[in-house]
């Protein structure tokens, strides 16, 4: 595995972030960096997702960014994550990092395309402080091993989400309440 864990303060952080070309997260004190490189597969399946959103989203005032887009999570303690594809309606909220960093604060969906070293920590801690962002109503993970999309939507600020899986190249995978996008026009391109 090639994820390294390790604390630091929030100024910390941010040095490093400026400074190390490897992506790192940060929640409340301990740094978390990903040293693996990208798979093809993790990376051809950012701008498939991309593309298959973007005929659902295109005229109804949402805006759809690729990865690297920083997110802050509200709560107690410093957050930090990136998602590989973030989704925001009408214009972006920020708020300020240090300098001209800045990170989004009102994301509707993300996405987070699952690698063997990313898995565990996208499905569980990551996912458990996306909840908390009041805006958010959907999160899709994408496999990039196989055909499998995994959709959590909010049902209600009370913080009931509706799960649901999609398999094989059939599945149509739901968008908020915008349309569907198939698994096919996913998995296809990559000849799995």
């Amino acid at each position: 595995d090639a994820t390294m864990v390790w604390e630091a303060d929030w100024d910390t952080f941010l040095d490093l972030l400026e400074a190390d070309p490897y992506p790192m997260q940060y929640d409340k004190g301990q740094i978390y960096s990903f040293l693996d490189y990208a798979t093809l597969k993790h990376e051809e399946l950012i701008p498939l997702i991309i593309s298959a959103l973007f005929p659902l989203l295109e005229r109804k005032n949402y805006r759809i960014f690729g990865s690297n887009l920083p997110l802050s999570i509200p709560g107690p303690g410093k957050i930090y994550f990136n998602a590989d594809c973030t989704v925001v309606k009408g214009p972006s909220e920020h708020i300020p990092l240090r300098g001209e960093m800045k990170a989004i604060t009102n994301p509707v969906i993300l996405v987070e395309v699952l690698s063997e070293s990313t898995y565990d920590f996208d499905l569980g801690q990551k996912f458990q402080r996306y909840k908390t962002i009041p805006s958010l109503q959907q999160v899709l993970y994408i496999d990039s091993q196989s055909p499998l999309v995994i959709s959590y939507r909010r049902k209600d600020q009370e913080g009931t989400w509706l799960i649901e899986e999609f398999t094989g190249l059939e599945g149509e995978v739901p968008v908020l309440e915008e349309g569907t996008f198939s698994l096919k026009a996913l998995y296809e391109p990559l000849k799995l």
